[in-house]
């Protein structure tokens, strides 16, 4: 959080304090929605109800609703599956799904689905886990600091960047039909509670997130049981005969646990390593572990406020996070476990990522009202937190942050010339970082067509410029705090909340179609003739959506290929047939790849035959129809022109190129 100057931001405490704070949030007694109403009722008697509405719109501007897309798509269309086990049910992600049976999310959907159709099942699931996160974030901090500090917390938690594991891959906080945030907000609940000293409570939370997605509950398992542990060394002893059990259970053969004793293949270890590198920490760019860097100074900085429960949680979150990344290294990088790499204990490093942003608004808040000292702490965990792409600079200041923090003694008063320099740095180094930040994002989106942008779209998540955005809006808030610019600050407000809402649909006109779940009756009436699979070359999850049918291959598909060995080898070797004949990208079976323009895929008479004359080819081919390609002639095709056009983009180093496709070449290939 920049603080432009610190006059101003001592008024922002001051005005938000407004007498001395309680020792803890407030309880769970009345349950989450008790807290809400309370913390509502409060922020409107201290003045702090406009930095409520800010930071809801920036949550709202930050997680945009994008539909059902990347993680999305799998789990409606395995809905799909379900109620229509002869048409996409056929398709080989589901036949060999080794995946979705693990917990009761999937049961949900199926239901949602049959009820509300594909499109509002995705808009409900994503308005849920919006408000689920919202709620469970609000109370956990608020048992750290006054309520009317908390949008401070929710600020920073939606500005900050948002991703864990390999830079970019995984987010929390999502707004999607999938049920990591749901989850995740389960474990933010029960940390809440066992803060709060509901153990119980805690407990029944976690076994609720262990049914809904059971890997990304582990991490709050992990620091419920250190918490116990801690308090009670008779729990040592549970826990030690916990883990021999579930051991003699894996040497014992019991379905799923023998998988912890059991290598995995080579040839599938040495594949999942090209496909998915993200599985194995030791193939993690290294500015991966910056975020680690920094988020832990920062959730250890700030637990050094408080005692007992408060402290310890966070500690035994970083202690779980970090723990997880080694576990998975040394029993799946090194000893190859099949369990430990389909399980991701690295994934427990998602607690570290939101709670780290979160704890950054904690000690913030913390640090600022006390003396120089700390505030020269503030500025180096800034510091910290604008670098963590680099991990050496990361690295130092966050250790400069914590020396002086816990190690450094100062005998003699530091001058106030000394820490306003330091401060004047922080802000001249967030500027030019912003300047150049959106000096990138103007190129950025010049390259986009205008129908497929929307206001905001790709901006956020820089920390310079979510450092930036905070400190404006509590310089705001201060002088808002003023009689007569009171309802001047409610009213702008107001309407950032209402732009936030207008803008928070940021899907393209072709993305509602494909959410739509109706079938194009034009499309329909092009390949109703031959039943069976289709080829949508260089598709995802299309196939499923707008036609019903299985996909021949496609990306998509191979996100289950860990999971399911019948899956890998049959989808390996059709997209290994695909790039072959130039009917897929070099390196299409990445799960994260985006080509250069000429290597997108093309349709030939060659590769068109090759794939028709397979036994199992598919009944047809649908190919987008991007910058004037043509198709061969020779192949008669058909076209299906949708109402809207969809984008492909390709990757030419120094920008992205989107590709408009306002039509599909449909090809007859195998069958009558």
């Amino acid at each position: 959080m920049t603080m432009q100057a610190e006059p101003i931001a001592k008024h922002a405490y001051a005005t938000l304090e407004g007498g001395q704070r309680s020792h803890t949030g407030p309880a769970l007694r009345n349950g989450p929605f008790g807290h809400v109403q309370a913390a509502l009722v409060q922020s409107w008697r201290d003045g702090s109800f406009s930095l409520w509405l800010v930071a809801l719109a920036f949550w709202l501007f930050v997680h945009g609703f994008r539909g059902i897309c990347t993680d999305a798509s799998l789990y409606i269309a395995r809905a799909l599956a379900d109620l229509d086990p002869a048409g996409v049910g056929r398709d080989m992600a589901f036949a060999h799904d080794g995946q979705s049976r693990f917990s009761l999310f999937p049961i949900l959907l199926d239901h949602l689905v049959a009820g509300l159709g594909t499109g509002p099942t995705a808009l409900l699931l994503a308005v849920m886990a919006i408000a689920a996160w919202l709620i469970a974030l609000s109370g956990l901090v608020a048992q750290f600091l006054p309520t009317r500090f908390v949008p401070i917390a929710i600020l920073c938690v939606a500005l900050l960047p948002d991703s864990y594991g390999p830079v970019g891959t995984f987010h929390y906080a999502e707004a999607l039909a999938i049920p990591r945030p749901f989850a995740e907000s389960l474990v933010l609940f029960a940390l809440w509670a066992l803060i709060a000293g509901h153990d119980w409570r805690a407990l029944f939370l976690l076994i609720g997130a262990s049914f809904i997605h059971p890997i990304m509950a582990l991490a709050g398992w992990g620091v419920f049981g250190l918490v116990l542990c801690r308090e009670d060394r008779r729990w040592y002893g549970a826990a030690v005969l916990v883990c021999v059990g579930i051991v003699a259970l894996a040497f014992l053969g019991v379905p799923v646990v023998h998988r912890l004793v059991t290598p995995i293949d080579a040839d599938l270890k040495t594949f999942a390593a090209y496909r998915i590198p993200y599985l194995f920490p030791t193939k993690w760019p290294v500015q991966s572990f910056g975020y680690v860097v920094v988020e832990t100074a920062t959730m250890f900085i700030a637990a050094s406020f408080f005692e007992k429960r408060h402290r310890f949680v966070l500690i035994a979150a970083v202690i779980v996070g970090i723990g997880g990344i080694v576990a998975q290294i040394v029993l799946g990088d090194l000893a190859s476990r099949l369990l430990v790499i389909q399980a991701q204990l690295w994934r427990t490093e998602w607690l570290v990522a939101a709670l780290g942003t979160a704890t950054f608004g904690i000690a913030a808040v913390e640090l600022w009202k006390r003396d120089a000292r700390s505030h020269i702490v503030l500025a180096l965990l800034c510091l910290s937190w604008l670098q963590n792409g680099e991990l050496l600079v990361t690295a130092i200041t966050a250790a400069l942050a914590l020396f002086v923090h816990f190690r450094m003694r100062v005998t003699a008063p530091i001058s106030r010339r000394f820490v306003y320099a330091i401060w004047a740095g922080v802000t001249g180094l967030v500027i030019f970082l912003v300047v150049n930040y959106l000096a990138s994002y103007k190129e950025l989106i010049s390259h986009i067509p205008r129908d497929a942008y929307s206001p905001g779209k790709y901006l956020w998540g820089e920390p310079s410029l979510a450092f930036l955005m905070i400190a404006l809006v509590l310089a705001l808030h201060a002088a808002g705090r003023r009689a007569h610019l009171a309802p001047v600050e409610k009213l702008a407000a107001c309407a950032l909340l209402l732009a936030a809402f207008w803008l928070w649909d940021s899907r393209p006109g072709f993305q509602r179609l494909f959410d739509a779940g109706r079938h194009p009756p034009a499309l329909m009436a092009l390949i109703a003739s031959r039943p069976g699979e289709v080829l949508w070359v260089g598709g995802l999850a299309e196939n499923w959506f707008l036609t019903g049918r299985p996909q021949w291959a496609s990306r998509q598909q191979g996100s289950s290929t860990i999971f399911s060995r019948e899956l890998t080898v049959q989808w390996r070797e059709r997209m290994q047939f695909l790039v072959a004949h130039g009917l897929a990208e070099r390196d299409a079976v990445v799960a994260f790849h985006v080509p250069p323009a000429q290597e997108l895929p093309r349709i030939t008479l060659a590769g068109t035959h090759a794939l028709c004359a397979r036994q199992d080819a598919p009944a047809w081919i649908i190919a987008p129809i991007w910058d004037g390609a043509t198709i061969p002639p020779a192949l008669e095709p058909h076209y299906w022109r949708p109402d809207q056009p969809n984008f492909v983009i390709s990757d030419e180093k120094t920008y992205f190129e989107w590709h408009r496709i306002s039509a599909y070449a449909v090809l007859p290939c195998a069958g009558t």
